[in-house]
């Protein structure tokens, strides 16, 4: 199931749809009874390159996912702090260090809440994708190799779980850390606030009493109304496409009873 949720994940994406559609179109030009047909897939590839490059279209389709939890000023002490992986890059070469993407906010967010609340410990969930990254060291080890370095974090008051692949499993292995540790399942939940909507969903399927912490909001509540916004581009398809994959995500999880 991991495999195949990867695979999906990667075909439905915008880019890779339009691609699909083009080479689909390509393959009629051969067919000299169905121009027609070529011209269909032509034009659906440019549609969907179109509508999905969009900035107003990004924008619903992140503020469809972010706006449903906000964040909060401070948050009430809980049992354990749960930080979500996806967020390191781990000491590849030319990488001498861990090293953080787009999702970084998560691990100040959970630093922040960490200190904010006293809550220990702090649980660093994430394992080994190989099917998506080259990485070597599972990402949990990266995630405390940096907050150690970067935060001081030290190794008393965490609980690494190295062994989960994608959401669901985030949750399941945290369950089974927190029960080794002889820790309660009131936790305060840590990861970007796009992801957050499928996180809670199912960690509380998985019996945990969650507080969500959301980090990382890539879109403000209101749309820009500045000219230059409004033209197609790259960093909206990006996030068109990280949107759309999330929804199918949600939707998958929904089928296969995860949440």
């Amino acid at each position: 199931m991991l495999a195949v949720s990867k695979i999906i994940g990667a075909l439905i994406d915008p880019a890779a749809l339009a691609l699909f559609l083009l080479a689909a179109g390509a393959v009629f030009l051969f067919f000299p009874r169905r121009p027609r047909v070529s011209a269909v897939f032509f034009i659906c590839a440019f549609a969907v390159l179109a509508f999905f490059s969009m900035p107003f279209i990004s924008h619903v389709l992140l503020r469809g996912l972010e706006g449903q939890y906000l964040p909060a000023s401070e948050y009430e002490p809980a049992d354990a702090v749960v930080l979500l992986g996806g967020f390191t890059a781990g000491p590849l070469p030319p990488r001498l260090h861990v090293e953080t993407n787009i999702s970084a906010n998560r691990a100040f967010n959970a630093v922040r809440v960490f200190r904010q609340t006293g809550t220990r410990p702090m649980v660093l969930t994430g394992g080994l994708v190989d099917l998506i990254n080259d990485e070597v060291i599972p990402e949990a080890h990266s995630m405390f190799a940096l907050l150690s370095e970067h935060f001081g974090i030290d190794s008393s008051d965490v609980i690494i779980e190295p062994g989960s692949r994608n959401t669901r499993e985030n949750a399941l292995y945290t369950k089974a850390a927190l029960a080794e540790a002889e820790v309660g399942h009131n936790i305060i939940l840590v990861t970007s606030a796009y992801h957050m909507p499928r996180a809670a969903a199912v960690f509380r399927k998985a019996g945990f009493t969650v507080t969500p912490a959301p980090a990382g909001y890539i879109k403000t509540e209101l749309v820009s109304g500045k000219p230059l916004t409004w033209f197609p581009s790259a960093t909206s398809l990006f996030e068109s496409a990280l949107a759309v994959r999330e929804y199918c995500g949600i939707a998958s999880y929904k089928i296969m009873g995860w949440i």
